[in-house]
C-alpha cells in the first residue's frame, strides 16, 4: 500500500494537471474536481493491488 504521502502528492499533480486544461469556474466544481480526482486516484491503486495479487493486467 502506498503511503498516504505518496497518494496526497498524486492528487495534487492529478488537481495541477487538471486545472491546466480546464480550470475550474466555481468552488463547487472545484470540489467536484477533487471528488473525481481522488476516486481516480483510489482506482489506480486498486487496480495495482489486484494485479501485483492475481495477476490482472489491464492490457
Amino acid at each position: 500500500m502506498r503511503p498516504e504521502s505518496e497518494i496526497r502528492d498524486r492528487i495534487a499533480e492529478l488537481e495541477a494537471r487538471y486545472d491546466d486544461y480546464d480550470p475550474p469556474s466555481s468552488e463547487f466544481e472545484d470540489t467536484a474536481e477533487v471528488a473525481t480526482l481522488r476516486a481516480i486516484e483510489e482506482l489506480e491503486w486498486v487496480l495495482e493491488e489486484y494485479d501485483a495479487t492475481s495477476g490482472f493486467t489491464t492490457s
